[in-house]
């Protein structure tokens, strides 16, 4: 559902929003919305910051850290029995607070980290099955 809010901004603000959505191509709306979004989340979880990543998406980090979908990913590679932040943080040469941040953020945010865990496991798959068929050519 839609909720539609009065906001005015100064006539700086505006203006560099109007060149943004002009250089983006996205609307107003849409640019207001993930900011706030984003601010939001950022509030609840002080060190997580977002940064855009090559397709254009903006995704979760913790600051001076890796993206919390790496540390996720991380988690769920190790053994149930033998997962822990103190040993993921060892594993990943990382300061205990930042595996931290990243699983408190990831509790919280569970279906965006795990649909970025998702769309990096299929396009690891498709890169492996894309090796295999040059190989057989190779090979003929």
């Amino acid at each position: 559902m839609v909720a539609p809010t009065n906001v005015r901004f100064t006539e700086a603000v505006n203006d560099a929003l109007t060149r943004f959505v002009k250089t983006t191509g996205q609307t107003k709306s849409s640019v207001i919305n993930s900011a706030v979004e984003e601010w939001l989340r950022m509030q609840l979880h002080p060190s997580i910051r977002f940064l855009a990543v090559e397709t254009g998406e903006r995704r979760a980090a913790v600051i001076g850290g890796p993206q919390v979908w790496t540390i996720a990913e991380a988690w769920l590679a190790h053994d149930v029995s033998e997962r822990s932040p103190q040993a993921l943080a060892e594993t990943l040469g990382l300061p205990l607070a930042t595996i931290d941040d990243a699983l408190n953020y990831w509790a919280e945010n569970r279906a965006e980290i795990d649909d970025v865990i998702e769309r990096h496991r299929s396009a690891q798959d498709e890169a492996l099955a894309a090796w295999e068929r040059r190989r057989a050519i190779d090979a003929a």
